[in-house]
């Protein structure tokens, strides 16, 4: 019996009934007899549906879909290679896996209308692509190529599965070779090319600066500020050195700031002071941008849209003009500068007794790199080393309290990459964490969560039903099967005792600390962090699952940050407040489209910076062409390995098709490939030779073969 055709007819007939059918009722209207081995398949493709949660048993042996007014379901496609994934909340808040011949013109980030194929016993769900509800872009950036007849633009992206068809009244003057924008003009049909239009030329590929150029277009990153912005901007000054009779002075008190060696805007600052009974009052003082930059001005409007600076390998693109980012508003050595700061008391073992939001002015009287402090905690020496020691030991007691109540301690390293004058990349440097990025971290966190329980103190003084309108940082539970998946892998892979279903965080931790030092360390905390939920700005708080906090905002760099300007607005709005029914209702219209728009931006801003560090690492390794690099395996997909190359840190994509000596099978459950004759294995962490065989700029791609 056609298995597609009897889950086809299922699927209908419970969308004509829009109720619960009995079984019988089924078997009736389909005309299968209950004493054929058609009613036995039935019945086991029956239990097949309701087990990859299609349709739902009732009891009585009665059978519905989840959605009874349809048998479709919308959502957003997220395409990596050949395969897509829908998400959809309906039924159960399942994804949906759709293979690239079932695309049907969609394309990464398209908001389509899919519907379910037949299923598999014991595969994931599949699904096609039905409609093209909405494009998510209509530019993209690449490559104009020609193939004797035709021109055809070659997306950077490698999610855009394939190339588009320029014709040459829409060239533009563009060249083979030209890095190029193009419009999208139409693609409705999978069998034919979609068409696209050049609207702007960037230079040509493998220039540095047309390559860095590409991904302002491709994130649509705005560098320039309007020129009302600019007029609003010119009219603040610095804080001059006299009274300031509405601010709390600390201008005579020891502040510092602690920083990376090349930053520029200093959004944060650091004080202590020792009180008669052994306590300490620590001062987290926060540049108050909030003071220059007001609701619903040129300048707030134009920080909203953008919602973050944007670091890339080549340049960063602030929020704010830079008089206000880099001057005005930035905590400079030797310079009055207002602030909005906590102030906290707290005992030698870093207890909280008592904390406060204040409205504040500051002289940074030392600005410190993090390598200055790095050798002030190693040697006990250097200025004001009593001041940095004490903080570094508060700021180690609130790390293990942390990680104590459920705070993970993941393990991350970041890359920071030295160009010449041409912007070729020419070094790389790892940026890993130590005891001073980790004692500003843990005051900056310090700061975050008072300010989202100060929200919910005042919210309750004044009787409130609900908590005042706040963006919260949050960051959810993990997916119970996706982390059940990676720690199987990981118990196998370091033959570790670990429980794998019903995972605490501090359990997660426990298996982190496990693995330190082990040769997998690097590819184990990646995994894991990949298996975790993404954090996100909300107005509603579900807490930081990450952090192991009940309540967190962003606070500390309003420079930088949207969400944390608008918080400062909030608190200062709210220190005197009065209830006022409309004006909550209009906050949180506000607060809500605020954390949606910054969360997007955020992730357009990762993405970008992402875009440019493999940017970078090509043009470290296209020297490299034909030269053989011991490697890790960093990821293992159907069509083959990425390799990270261990000496210059670039990863590459060696293909299942270029690996010769065998054939290889991919093990979805245990992320590998496994050799059909040799039954070698390559899994996450292995150890593998590779050459390099490409650089390729187009597909912004190391390509790799065997080495040996």
């Amino acid at each position: 019996m056609n298995k597609e055709k009897i889950v086809n007819n299922i699927l209908s007939l419970l969308k004509d009934e829009k109720k619960s059918v009995q079984l019988f009722e089924i078997a009736k209207k389909l005309k299968i007899k209950s004493d054929t081995l058609e009613y036995d398949f039935l019945k086991e493709t029956l239990d097949e549906l309701v087990q990859n949660k299609i349709i739902q048993k009732n009891p009585k042996r009665r059978y519905s879909l989840f959605d009874v007014s349809s048998s479709t379901f919308h959502g957003k496609i997220e395409i990596t290679a050949d395969v897509g994934i829908v998400r959809i909340t309906k039924p159960k808040s399942d994804k949906l896996i759709i293979r690239r011949r079932n695309f049907n013109t969609a394309l990464d980030g398209d908001e389509v209308e899919v519907k379910l194929l037949a299923q598999v016993k014991g595969k994931k769900t599949r699904a096609e692509v039905t409609k093209v509800v909405k494009r998510a872009k209509t530019n993209l950036i690449g490559t104009i190529e020609f193939d004797g007849d035709f021109y055809f633009l070659i997306p950077d992206e490698s999610k855009y599965y394939i190339d588009f068809l320029i014709p040459r009244k829409f060239l533009k003057d563009a060249k083979i070779g030209d890095k190029v924008e193009a419009k999208i003009l139409h693609w409705d049909n999978p069998n034919k090319s979609p068409v696209a239009e050049v609207t702007d030329i960037l230079g040509r590929t493998g220039n540095p600066e047309s390559e860095f150029n590409s991904i302002l277009k491709e994130y649509q990153i705005v560098t320039e500020f309007p020129d009302e912005v600019n007029t609003e901007t010119k009219r603040f000054r610095p804080p001059q050195n006299r009274n300031y009779v509405s601010r709390v002075d600390f201008r005579d008190e020891t502040v510092i700031t602690i920083d990376p060696e090349d930053a520029r805007d200093f959004d944060d600052a650091l004080s202590l002071k020792e009180l008669e009974n052994g306590n300490y009052i620590v001062g987290i003082h926060i540049a108050d941008v909030s003071h220059y930059v007001q609701e619903n001005t040129a300048l707030d409007i134009e920080a909203r849209f953008r919602g973050t600076s944007v670091y890339l390998v080549d340049r960063v693109i602030p929020m704010l003009p830079e008089k206000l980012s880099n001057e005005i508003c930035s905590l400079q050595p030797d310079k009055v500068r207002y602030t909005y700061s906590v102030i906290v008391e707290m005992t030698p073992l870093a207890k909280v007794l008592s904390s406060k939001i204040v409205s504040a002015v500051i002289i940074n009287k030392r600005r410190y790199s993090y390598e200055e402090v790095q050798k002030i905690i190693e040697s006990g020496k250097g200025d004001n080393s009593k001041l940095i020691l004490t903080l570094n030991k508060l700021a180690n007691t609130f790390r293990k309290k942390r990680f104590a109540s459920g705070g993970i301690n993941f393990q991350t390293v970041e890359y920071k990459f030295k160009l010449d004058k041409e912007k070729y990349p020419i070094n790389i440097m790892e940026k890993k964490s130590n005891d001073s990025t980790q004692l500003v971290e843990e005051f900056m966190l310090l700061a975050n969560r008072i300010v989202a329980e100060k929200v919910r103190e005042i919210s309750q003084n004044l009787r409130l039903k609900d908590t005042l309108p706040f963006i919260y940082r949050i960051h959810d539970v993990p997916e119970p099967d996706k982390l059940k998946e990676v720690l199987t892998f990981v118990k196998e892979l370091e033959k570790l005792n670990i429980q794998t279903r019903n995972v605490t965080s501090k359990q997660l931790n426990s298996t982190l600390e496990q693995i330190k030092g082990s040769p997998n360390e690097v590819t184990v905390n990646q995994l894991l962090i990949r298996a975790m939920a993404k954090a996100e700005y909300s107005e509603s708080n579900i807490g930081h699952y990450g952090l192991g906090f009940k309540d967190y905002s962003h606070f500390t760099s309003p420079i930088r940050r949207y969400p944390d300007l608008m918080i400062h607005r909030l608190l200062k709005e709210y220190e005197n407040f009065e209830s006022d029914t409309e004006r909550i209702k209009l906050l949180r219209m506000i607060v809500k489209d605020s954390a949606k728009t910054s969360t997007q931006r955020e992730i357009a801003a990762m993405e970008a910076e992402r875009a440019s560090k493999k940017i970078a690492f090509l043009f470290l390794t296209q020297d490299k062409v034909g030269e053989v690099f011991s490697g890790t395996v960093t990821g293992v997909t159907t069509y083959g390995l990425y390799v990270k190359l261990d000496e210059i840190n670039s990863e590459g994509l060696l293909r299942i098709r270029d690996m010769i000596d065998d054939y290889y099978t991919f093990d979805e459950k245990r992320f590998r490939l496994i050799g059909k004759r040799t039954k070698n294995v390559y899994s996450f962490g292995s150890k593998i030779k590779v050459r390099v065989v490409r650089v390729d700029f187009e597909k912004r791609q190391i390509d790799l073969d065997y080495g040996g």
